[in-house]
Parts: C-alpha cells; sequence; structure tokens
C-alpha cells in the first residue's frame, strides 16, 4: 500500500484501469504490464466512520465520476510503499536494500523484491540516499522503474 508520494506523477500518464475488484487507494497494480498505484479507490468503494458509539456503513469512497471497477492509476512518480518482501518472499524488505533495486509484483498483488515468478515493477528510488530514513518492508518505488 502507498502511503505517500515521493516524487509526483505525470498529470498527462495517468489513466482510469478497470480492475477485477475494489480497490483502496494507494494499492500497486498492473494492466497489461503496465506498472501503477491506484490513486482514488475504485469506484463502487464505500468506508465505514465511527463516531462515539454511532457507526455509519455505506460512506461513498470512490473516486468521483467513476464506475464500480473504475480506478483512477498513476503510471509514474515514486511512491512509498508498506509490505514489501526481502528476496526469500516472506520477510520485510531489509534497510539495507540498494538504490536502483528491482521490484516486483506478484499474481497476488504484494510488492517483493523476488523475481522468480513476479513481474517488474519498478525500482527503489531514494530521495535522499543518506538521509532518507530507512524502514524494514517500507520502501520508496520509482513506478514502471
Amino acid at each position: 500500500m502507498a502511503l505517500n508520494t515521493v516524487f509526483a506523477s505525470t498529470d498527462s500518464r495517468r489513466e482510469i484501469w478497470t480492475v477485477a475488484a475494489e480497490v483502496a487507494s494507494g494499492t500497486p497494480l498492473i494492466n497489461n504490464g503496465v506498472a501503477g498505484v491506484a490513486l482514488t479507490a475504485s469506484g463502487g468503494s464505500t468506508k465505514s466512520v465511527t463516531v462515539g458509539p454511532y457507526t455509519v456503513d455505506g460512506i461513498p469512497n470512490g473516486g468521483v465520476g467513476l464506475a464500480a471497477l473504475e480506478v483512477s492509476v498513476a503510471t509514474d512518480g515514486t511512491f512509498v510503499f508498506t509490505g514489501v518482501k526481502a528476496t526469500d518472499g516472506t520477510a520485510a524488505a531489509p534497510t539495507t536494500t540498494a538504490q536502483e533495486t528491482p521490484v516486483y509484483i506478484t499474481s497476488g498483488g504484494v510488492l517483493s523484491l523476488q523475481s522468480t515468478g513476479n513481474t517488474l515493477y519498478g525500482r527503489v528510488n531514494y530521495p535522499h540516499q543518506n538521509k532518507y530514513v530507512k524502514v524494514a518492508g517500507s520502501l520508496p518505488v520509482k513506478i514502471g522503474g
């Protein structure tokens, strides 16, 4: 899941994709070999809000004007993703991950440093290598790398 934009995407390279199931904003996606990240939740997405003892369900949360399974996608830029797996596919990506290391996406939509059986998604892109605070499993990834 992408948390923050490190380097902005290009407006003219943003696209609307149809997805197989509802997705949240920040979800890494691959469509016909093109890598992207959901900028909005898919059109039919809803959320729940709890205020005190009351919970309201079914609040529309999707991108405005999008159909139920459409999502606005950035196909470039650098975003910080959490939950990135190490080369073994299970542990969190280590803080020693080098600049420009390839990042892959699994068939289940998980980002990983493991290439076997996965599709290239992007590359590690630290904004300032010597001052960036590194956290295991969290990497800035340049989309499409």
